[in-house]
């Protein structure tokens, strides 16, 4: 299903989740950057292990990022009445980690099957640049 995904018209579409809610998913964009600090803290509290460690360069890339070379985006939802910012991941797009997704934060409190949606967009915008750039 990942590859099944289609990833145009990301802006203003929201996707089902298992359990009814919807997110939406948009390319990252600056101002971006202090809830997506606040959703890396959520996760490394609820997470000690923490997989989602990522630095504050990590943080500022996925702000600030060239189109051509990376993708990034967030997922949202609507929540206590508010856009809530509740998951982010970056796919580079060239170079030895290209359509890897990585780093790849969700917030814990997130309903079930976020992080496959967000992977899934990331490949699938990943596979759709690449057929582009190879035609």
């Amino acid at each position: 299903m990942v590859n099944d995904f289609d990833p145009g018209a990301l802006l203003g579409r929201s996707y089902p989740l298992a359990d009814g809610s919807r997110v939406c998913l948009r390319m990252a964009r600056s101002s971006d950057s202090g809830p997506i600090r606040g959703l890396a803290e959520r996760q490394l509290t609820a997470d000690a292990v923490g997989p989602a460690q990522v630095d504050r360069l990590e943080l500022a890339r996925l702000v600030s990022f060239d189109p051509r070379r990376r993708c990034v985006m967030c997922a949202t939802a609507l929540i206590d009445g508010g856009e809530r910012l509740i998951g982010v991941g970056a796919v580079d797009l060239v170079g030895e980690q290209a359509g890897q997704p990585q780093p790849v934060l969700v917030d814990p409190e997130a309903p079930e099957g976020l992080r496959e949606l967000l992977i899934g967009a990331l490949l699938g915008r990943a596979g759709a640049l690449a057929r582009d750039r190879a035609a």
